[in-house]
This record gives structure tokens, sequence and C-alpha cells, in this order.
């Protein structure tokens, strides 16, 4: 009895120290969007600080229907989700590492003066970027026909566990008491 009582407590301690590893470590999370004929989206984690294995996240999933109970329905108040979700982005945009962030594409609006007056609001991104490795953007006009194809690839890094200060606080300031 003694032995399986530690072999049980040895095996809380693994899946706890695994879960703890997972927290502490950072995510990396891969993105990749293509429009050519059709829309294609890919995406992938890589946990354990990108060491870990890749896990993809691609298809498509029939979503369940939620069971309410009846009686009851809560009330979400806008005045209070909206800037408490403005907050709760802004604060997982500042623990958010990006890798590399690629943009290649073609577009066109089919009236060239469109298409000009687009590119021009577009050329600080395209130009003001400094050249670097991390950060790839290359956007081609095209003033003769309506257009829209191209690659977008985003490899970002967080970790996990800086997250939830920011969601705990999402949750109390959108649905907790009133003040």
């Amino acid at each position: 009895m003694a032995v399986l009582g530690t072999a049980l407590t040895v095996l809380l301690a693994a899946l706890l120290g695994l879960i703890v590893l997972v927290l502490v470590l950072p995510l990396r999370i891969e993105l990749v969007l293509r429009k050519e004929a059709g829309l294609a989206f890919s995406a992938a984690l890589r946990p354990l600080g990108g060491f870990g294995p890749r896990i993809r996240l691609s298809g498509s999933r029939k979503p369940h229907a939620a069971a309410q109970k009846p009686g009851r329905k809560r009330r979400y108040e806008p005045r209070r989700i909206v800037p408490a979700a403005g907050r709760l982005a802004a604060a997982i945009l500042r623990r958010i590492r990006i890798r590399a962030l690629v943009l290649d594409a073609k577009f066109g609006s089919g009236d060239p003066a469109e298409t000009g007056q687009l590119y021009g609001m577009l050329a600080p991104l395209v130009y003001g970027t400094v050249p670097a490795r991390r950060l790839q953007v290359a956007v081609q006009p095209v003033f003769d026909r309506a257009v829209l194809s191209g690659r977008a690839e985003l490899d970002v890094t967080v970790v996990p566990a800086a997250l939830i200060r920011p969601a705990v606080r999402f949750g109390w300031d959108a649905f907790g008491p009133v003040r």
C-alpha cells in the first residue's frame, strides 16, 4: 500500500511539474494565411519554448450547441465588457514577442485611382519599416484589374503564465460585481 501511495505521489508531482513547465516556458504560435484562388489558413502551436511537438490547429470542427438552463439568463453589459476587452488586448499585446512577420501580396481594385490611393496609404508600412529578417513586407499594386492574392505569415511567442493575470482582470472587470 505504501508503494502505491508513493508511486501516486511521484506521478502527481511529475504531472504538476509538467503543467508548471508548460505555463512558464514560452508558447510559439505560427499562423499562415494564403489567398490565391481560395482562402487557406493554417496554424500550429509549439509548447515548451518551441522545442516541444508541433501541434497543428487546422480543419474545422462543428460547434457544439450550448445547453442553456431554463429560467435565469445572464445579462452582459457592453459598457463594462468593451473597455475591459480593450485593456485585455493591450495587456496581451505587451506580452507577445513577434518572431517573424512576412507579408507578400498583390492587390488591385479595378480602378487605378483607388488602387493608387490604397497603395499610398500602405506606403508607410512598406517603406517606413527598416528591412529586417523578422519583418518582411512586399506589397505590389495591380492597376489594370481587380485582384487580391498573396501570403501572410506570423510567428509569435508568448508565455502562457503571463496571460493569467490579464485574463483574471478582464473577467473581474467585465463580469464581476458592479461597483
